[in-house]
């Protein structure tokens, strides 16, 4: 059996874990006060983009149900409110056990689609309005019915950075999802009847089903650091290797979209200690990021952060980090303590 962990040669003291550091092969973080260990495992790669997948050292007992899960079940609706509105859907969760809704998460139909634009857990047996942002910016009608259903795709990784930037500095986070979404379809040249996002996936999915056969789920792995073109672009990771398992390819799909526009471009690859360094230099800003805590409909802690090289959020419940999503800005370019060619 060969060995999937990378190797790892970076040894640092122990008074510096309060950063993102290695020690043999795990990466340690401080997110927001919480100290979470990463496993890197082997890297994959095809083409433009590498994966670094990565789990977590404790094993998460915690049970939640997932939308796509709890939909399939008929235990979770997700509706318009009777006083429609672009901005608020209403979440129904009759499992008897918190409901997860992650960021970017797509939910279609109803007036038009929408993202989840908080990751949160709805409690068991409870209804919540959510918020929500619009991936349609060309409908307002009904087809038929106020229900939404789970989407396979999710906010592309782009957007998403560009949206929680906008929060960040208090802007117009709506606008800056549909002039992204916009640019999206420019860079693809396409162009959706509806200025719909899922259009935009659709267009592409066989470029993208050629890129997601050469990315295998890893025994135990519970997230994934993305590079493309050689250029760190984001850090996705969740609660068990369960709910990755189901999150795997809508992950991918939402860095795979914008990864194709430069499918072609030449870049220089980063292997090995350089690898790793970089990684490295990303978990340390990670944990040196500040924080900020947000209200949540829901249960835990819903935490925004931002640093030098990019903006993320995370979902904290009872001492555990159930969700994070982390990615660079496009307009940083170097980091000049850690070295990282971003």
């Amino acid at each position: 059996m060969t060995d999937k962990k990378m190797n790892v040669t970076y040894v640092k003291d122990m008074d510096s874990l309060i950063r993102g550091n290695v020690i043999e092969n795990n990466v340690f973080m401080n997110f927001n006060g919480l100290k979470v260990s990463f496993e890197l495992m082997e890297k994959q790669e095809y083409k433009n983009v590498t994966a670094i997948p990565i789990k977590t050292d404790k094993f998460a007992k915690k049970d939640f149900i997932t939308v796509k899960k709890g939909y399939e079940m008929g235990l979770v609706e997700i509706k318009e409110l009777e006083n429609t509105t672009v901005k608020t859907v209403v979440c129904k969760n009759y499992a008897v056990v918190p409901l997860l809704l992650i960021e970017g998460d797509e939910i279609t139909g109803a007036m038009q689609n929408r993202i989840i634009n908080d990751s949160m857990l709805i409690p068991a047996k409870s209804k919540k309005k959510i918020s929500v942002s619009c991936t349609e910016h060309g409908r307002w009608k009904s087809e038929g019915t106020n229900l939404f259903a789970p989407s396979e795709y999710s906010l592309n990784s782009h957007t998403r950075e560009r949206k929680r930037s906008a929060v960040l500095e208090n802007r117009d986070y709506q606008s800056e999802v549909w002039n992204s979404i916009s640019d999206l379809e420019m860079s693809h040249d396409f162009c959706s009847n509806t200025s719909a996002l899922h259009d935009t996936y659709d267009n592409s999915k066989s470029l993208q089903d050629n890129y997601l056969e050469h990315f295998n789920i890893e025994e135990g792995q519970n997230g994934v650091i993305f590079f493309i073109n050689g250029e760190f672009k984001g850090i996705e990771l969740f609660y068990n290797h369960s709910i990755y398992k189901e999150y795997h390819e809508k992950t991918f799909r939402s860095y795979i979209i914008d990864a194709l526009v430069n499918e072609d471009k030449e870049f220089e690859k980063t292997d090995g200690d350089e690898l790793t360094k970089k990684i490295i230099g990303i978990f340390e800003n990670i944990s040196s990021s500040k924080f900020k805590k947000y209200e949540t409909v829901g249960l835990g802690e819903n935490i925004k952060l931002n640093n030098e090289i990019g903006t993320g959020a995370g979902l904290i419940f009872e001492e555990e980090l159930i969700h994070m999503s982390y990615s660079k800005s496009e307009d940083i370019i170097k980091d000049k303590d850690y070295g990282i060619i971003l």
